[in-house]
Parts: structure tokens; C-alpha cells; sequence
């Protein structure tokens, strides 16, 4: 539905002579509240959802990695800071692979963090953190990427609880 929706934005964009990157988005808000006016007649709810979950989770996590980017900065630039690093065990909320590799993805996008391994049959992965003085803080951010991750995935339903304990390696 993706996909048509672009498809439809690019070809209203064409179509009123504003074939441009503004054009194209401008197209595409249309169309989004177009659709949001026909919601229930075209049956769409879920696309929706998850388009406007999808945006959000976007925009959240460029602020995310932002903030993470200022704090390497403070951690390499820093003459008194000494980091701590640390390969932090976390048991994941979904037992998928799938989902561990996104979320793996996203944990090595941003900076300070790298995931290392993830073991399919215990559901754990393995991350490592440039500064972990406070390794329930990292843990916190990490739940906090899994659990918009997971809303996002889930269309807005409640996601399960996320995994149980952390252990330091």
C-alpha cells in the first residue's frame, strides 16, 4: 500500500508540474488526508496506523541518535571522562529473528552501541555499550527502541512485556 501511495504522490505531483522532492511530499500529505477522510469507506485503518507510527518512530529515533552522537562526542572529547564499556546480555520481548536483526540494525546505527550476537534459542542479545557507567540507563534506551519498535510493528497494539533481567558480561 506503501508503494501506491508514493506511486499515486509522484504521479499527482507530475500531473500539477511540481515533479520535486517538495512536490512529491506536498502530493503525499494530500493523498495521506484524502485517505484519512476515506478511512473506513476504503478499509485502510491499518495502513494508516501504521504509516503515522512508522513517521513517528522515524523522527523520534533521528532525535535518538542525535542525542547518542552528543554523547560520544562528550565521551572521545572529554579529558576527565573515562568510559566504561561494557557487553550488556538482554533478553528481547519478541523471539524473532527477524525482529533481532531490525533491532540489531538500529542499536548499531546508533553511536555508542553495537549489537554483537543474538541467541535465537534464549531469545538474549548481546550489545555492546562505548559507556556504561550506568548500565541500567542503556538498558533503559534500548527497551525504549524495542518497545517503539515493537508499537510500530504491532499497528499500535500493545506490545508483550519486554524480557526479564540484564546481566553484565
Amino acid at each position: 500500500m506503501l508503494g501506491v501511495h508514493i506511486l499515486f504522490a509522484v504521479g499527482l505531483a507530475a500531473f500539477a508540474d511540481a515533479l520535486s522532492p517538495l512536490g512529491v511530499i506536498a502530493a503525499f500529505l494530500l493523498i495521506y488526508g484524502a485517505l484519512r477522510l476515506a478511512i473506513d469507506l476504503l478499509g485502510i485503518r491499518s495502513y494508516l496506523r501504521r504509516l503515522e507510527l512508522g513517521t513517528a518512530f522515524a523522527f523520534w529515533f533521528a532525535g535518538e541518535i542525535f542525542r547518542a552522537s552528543i554523547d560520544v562526542a562528550r565521551v572521545v572529547l572529554g579529558r576527565r571522562v573515562a568510559p566504561q564499556p561494557a557487553v550488556l546480555r538482554m533478553r528481547l520481548a519478541r523471539h524473532d529473528e527477524r525482529f533481532a536483526t531490525l533491532l540489531g540494525c538500529l542499536l548499531t546505527l546508533t553511536p555508542g552501541t553495537m549489537a554483537l550476537d543474538y541467541a535465537a534459542d534464549s531469545g538474549v542479545m548481546y550489545i555492546h555499550a562505548l559507556d556504561a557507567h550506568d548500565a541500567d540507563a542503556v538498558e533503559a534506551s534500548v527497551r525504549a527502541i524495542e518497545r517503539r519498535l515493537l508499537l510500530w510493528i504491532n499497528a499500535g497494539e500493545t506490545p508483550p512485556e519486554a524480557g526479564t533481567g540484564r546481566n553484565d558480561a
